[in-house]
């Protein structure tokens, strides 16, 4: 699989975590949780403090996603937004940027 694509995968990966992570919290009538960092690396295991307001800021676009800080890749992604626990990052590379937006679990729901 080409790098690329298979960044996108691990990306799209993490999002579907953090979509399991925000319905659990909405039943258990949170404000706010831990999401996972959202970046290209299989091996991170950073925690990101978020309300679930931000959460779905996050989700509007299928081409955001949610960073630790120092975790974006300027090769296929560019950071929108640092709100400091965690920063908003949009995929520009073509091939990435397609690739998250087709794997969106919000537009293909199950």
């Amino acid at each position: 699989m080409e790098d690329k694509v298979r960044r996108a995968h691990t990306e799209s990966l993490f999002r579907s975590v953090n979509e399991r992570i925000a319905a659990s919290a909405e039943r258990f009538e949170a404000d706010s949780t831990q999401f996972v960092c959202e970046c290209a690396d299989p091996n991170c295991t950073h925690r990101l403090d978020a309300t679930l307001d931000e959460y779905e800021d996050v989700r509007a676009d299928g081409a955001t996603f949610m960073l630790a800080p120092g975790h974006a890749d300027a090769d296929i992604e560019r950071v929108l937004e640092d709100r400091g626990r965690f920063h908003i990052v949009e995929k520009v590379q073509k091939t990435v940027r397609a690739t998250v937006q087709r794997l969106n679990p919000r537009a293909n729901p199950a």
